[in-house]
């Protein structure tokens, strides 16, 4: 009798176990979902930011180019400025500009003023392709004719 009783209390242990085990692993797995969710979510968001950062990165160059090639123009004398409509890029290497991977098409024109006959108008325009997108951006200033 004492050990057919041992017996079952055995047998009813393991069961039991079991049972445990079950409903632990069930915890589990939903740890591991929620973890491989949050791993999945984390490479989404960094992937964004890379894509911003980068794009970021190319307006801030073509800022950067624009008020180079202003203050170009702006230093050269009357007579070149005078003589030019359209006028090349002005800074080191050649057109189009290539920085960071990126290539800039970079336009300048120069116009008369016309409430004043000691300024002219200078744009610079320039564009680029970002992610995918063509970006512009366009600059103008006055600045005086000097020799």
């Amino acid at each position: 009798m004492l050990l057919s009783t041992g017996l079952a209390g055995c047998a009813f242990r393991l069961r039991r176990r079991k049972t445990d085990e079950r409903g632990f692993f069930l915890i589990e797995a939903m740890m591991l979902s929620f973890l491989l969710l949050g791993c999945a979510a984390s490479v989404l968001v960094y992937q964004a930011l890379a894509q911003n950062r980068a794009s970021m990165e190319a307006e801030i160059t073509a800022e950067y180019l624009a008020q180079e090639q202003l203050a170009l123009i702006e230093s050269k004398p009357e007579s070149y400025l005078r003589a030019h409509n359209e006028i090349p890029w002005l800074g080191e290497g050649g057109a189009p500009v290539e920085k960071n991977r990126t290539i800039y098409e970079i336009s300048s024109s120069v116009a008369p003023y016309a409430e004043s006959a000691a300024l002219a108008e200078a744009e610079v325009r320039i564009r680029w392709q970002a992610s995918g997108k063509s970006r512009e951006t366009v600059r103008r200033k006055l600045v005086t004719y000097h020799e």
